[in-house]
């Protein structure tokens, strides 16, 4: 399952952006200090409490500037109108006009950060407009003052934007970059999560139709020898049909045993399974005269043109003879000891084609819920192959399988 991550709004706060909403910022309180410290100052020499007041209204709000820029801008502009409105010349208040620009430039809302742009140049005006009363330009007309000073401002007020620009474009695109690297690493563990429970599926798998067969053959040439050794007749005879169920049964033991260690190798140290031989098409006459022997009617069957087995890849013939092997398992347990099975192997250009039948007394209906005909299920599935197994109409059960030896190739 894959996780969608959608890219953040707007810039990501910093830690404290997170931290109590009445907390500030400690550069943003020293700024704030600074700001009233002089403009209070300021306000001794020009007197009158209300300075204060308004110097209050315009460095307080300063305290949450990056925390909630929005809000403390539009908290400032009551302030800064007054300012203009009532006094004579710039006060050291202003200064939080642009570094209030640079804020909301940066780390403002998307949505607002225009309106804050009009606002500024607006702003601008305002004061260029109530400071030219002020003699800052002697011998000079009133339209030319009001030029001057805007221009000034304005130009400060660029400034301020554009470094603030600046720093949201940066913060941006290291955002993006971050953000990007998180879900790289969330889609890296999601493979990771899914190669391990594949890899598990598949020595399941394995585990399964080794045991599982070597198991079945073990119990057939057990229940071969207890039935040779009771009946009546030549005892040389009888014992050496014992003899040869015993050695049978050791031989598969013995095969099962160490394909068992060479899983559970992969298993504990991570040994690829490659490096030991993997089973191929040329062992299916053995796992078919094993049962044979055993004096089960087991039959093979290999038509078409035997030659296009080398369009099969090692993990294709491996595939084949595990659904086979788990197939005639499935007939050992389910069919009834008199029951016999056929298996035939088609080769042709677009696949091979498998089909194992037996004449027995079929499935039940909570038979085929098991981890066999699912395993083969998978194998099949994982070469984009097809399978089917059901109750045959004439009797006994039926599986047919359908590995491609290219994509898009049909039975």
């Amino acid at each position: 399952m894959t996780t969608s991550l959608s890219a953040p709004e707007r810039p990501i706060r910093p830690v404290w952006r997170d931290s109590k909403f009445w907390i500030p910022r400690p550069t943003d309180a020293m700024l704030s200090a600074l700001v009233m410290f002089l403009a209070i100052d300021q306000g001794s020499v020009r007197g009158g409490a209300w300075f204060l007041v308004l110097v209050a209204g315009v460095a307080v709000p300063l305290l949450w500037r990056l925390k909630y820029p929005d809000l403390v801008a539009l908290a400032i502009i009551p302030a800064h109108l007054l300012q203009v409105a009532v006094v004579a010349g710039p006060s050291l208040t202003n200064v939080a006009v642009p570094v209030m620009l640079y804020t909301v430039a940066a780390y403002g809302h998307e949505r607002w950060r225009n309106t804050w742009l009009i606002v500024g140049f607006t702003a601008a005006l305002l004061a260029a407009v109530s400071w030219s009363q002020v003699s800052w330009y002697p011998a000079t007309s009133d339209m030319f003052a009001v030029a001057a000073s805007f221009t000034a401002l304005a130009s400060l007020v660029a400034a301020s934007w554009a470094i603030g620009s600046a720093v949201r474009s940066r913060t941006v695109a290291r955002d993006a970059s971050l953000h990007a690297l998180l879900a790289q690493q969330q889609q890296y563990q999601q493979a990771v999560v899914l190669t391990a429970a594949q890899e598990r599926q598949r020595l399941a798998r394995e585990m399964h139709d080794v045991v599982a067969h070597s198991l079945a053959v073990i119990v057939v040439q057990a229940d071969g020898g207890a039935y040779a050794a009771g009946m009546d007749g030549d005892p040389e005879k009888r014992l050496a049909t014992a003899e040869r169920a015993l050695t049978t049964i050791r031989a598969t033991a013995q095969e099962s045993l160490a394909e068992t260690r060479r899983l559970v190798g992969v298993l504990r140290d991570g040994q690829a399974p490659e490096l030991a031989p993997a089973a191929n098409l040329g062992d299916l006459q053995g796992i078919v005269q094993g049962l044979a022997d055993a004096g089960r009617d087991v039959r093979l069957e290999v038509t078409g043109d035997v030659s296009l087995r080398r369009l099969l890849s090692p993990a294709m013939e491996l595939a084949i003879v595990r659904i086979v092997q788990e197939a005639l398992t499935n007939a050992v347990k389910h069919a009834g000891p008199d029951a016999a099975v056929r298996v035939r192997i088609h080769h042709s250009p677009a696949g091979v084609s498998l089909q194992i039948r037996d004449n027995g007394k079929g499935a039940g209906v909570t038979d085929g819920l098991g981890h066999g005909l699912v395993g083969m299920r998978e194998r099949v599935a994982a070469f984009g192959g097809t399978m089917a197994a059901r109750n045959h109409i004439t009797g006994g059960f039926v599986i047919e399988a359908f590995i491609p030896t290219s994509p898009g190739a049909a039975a």
